[in-house]
């Protein structure tokens, strides 16, 4: 039988998740609406511009973000097409989400730590407050690599075959904004490969030595990975996702073996300072 004095501890740990994710649902939903109901407009007065922010649900920002991308990925002369009635909505949607997330993401953070801080040694609250700045840059460095890099890389070298092929390059929108967001998400999490690393290794459950033992069963883990999430089966752009990731898995080897070393000098000080 469960002890009666478990229940009142099972319903108030549900009570705060729901308390905690209402909070998250409100922010993310307030930049939802942010993304999804206003447009960023210009005005010049006496030779100066200026920027404002102005209701607009045709054009909203999430429709200007997606035209600028087109205008940065996508070869010159690609066409993208409606293929329903509704891919134009449900392609803002599905950009304002994205927005939504990103922006919310510090919050969402921030509502985790709270509920999960109580339970938290120090060492461990310590922990997650030096690897969180640098999640967040990596996850971010990723995201804009994949975007402004690697995907218009890809996109042009589709395009070169297929007017090698004498085809026209059109492409559904759907199509184009799902494949955008997976990629961009899936880039940056690949990017929180040595966080991960370097947070397993400070917090005592997996050694420096092992990660360097395993290194090759890393690199067929990135291939698989950018098999998973890369379009195509050409080989080409798994390697354009797996290099980086394998690059960043030395970098974690580096930064666990310097976290070990410095332990390993502060120990043996202490324990060669006279009483």
């Amino acid at each position: 039988m469960i002890n009666d004095e478990v229940i009142p501890i099972i319903f108030r740990n549900l009570d705060e998740i729901r308390h905690r994710v209402v909070r998250i649902l409100v922010v993310f939903l307030v930049f939802f609406g942010f993304f999804i109901l206003f447009s960023i407009r210009q005005i010049t007065l006496l030779g100066h511009t200026f920027y404002f922010v102005y209701p607009d649900l045709y054009h909203n920002l999430s429709a200007q973000l997606l035209s600028l991308i087109e205008s940065r990925v996508l070869a010159p002369g690609t066409m993208l097409l409606i293929v329903k009635p509704a891919d134009g909505l449900t392609a803002d949607a599905y950009i304002s989400m994205f927005l939504a997330l990103i922006f919310s993401m510090p919050y969402i953070i921030y509502q985790i730590s709270m509920f999960l801080g109580p339970a938290l040694r120090k060492n461990e609250k310590v922990l997650l407050r030096t690897i969180l700045l640098p999640a967040s840059f990596l996850f971010v460095a990723g995201s804009m690599m994949g975007l402004f890099w690697i995907a218009p890389t890809m996109f042009n070298i589709f395009n070169s075959f297929d007017i090698g092929l004498g085809a026209e390059t059109t492409m559904s929108l759907m199509n184009f904004v799902s494949f955008l967001v997976v990629y961009v998400l899936s880039f940056g999490l690949s990017f929180e490969v040595p966080v991960f690393m370097y947070g397993l290794t400070r917090a005592g459950m997996v050694q420096s030595e092992t990660w360097a033992k395993n290194w090759r069963y890393a690199i067929v883990g990135a291939l698989f990975f950018g098999l998973l999430f890369s379009p195509g089966v050409t080989g080409f752009t798994e390697l354009l996702m797996a290099m980086p990731m394998i690059g960043l898995y030395f970098g974690g080897i580096y930064f666990s073996r310097r976290y070990q070393r410095k332990t390993a000098m502060a120990e043996s000080n202490t324990v060669s300072e006279p009483l």
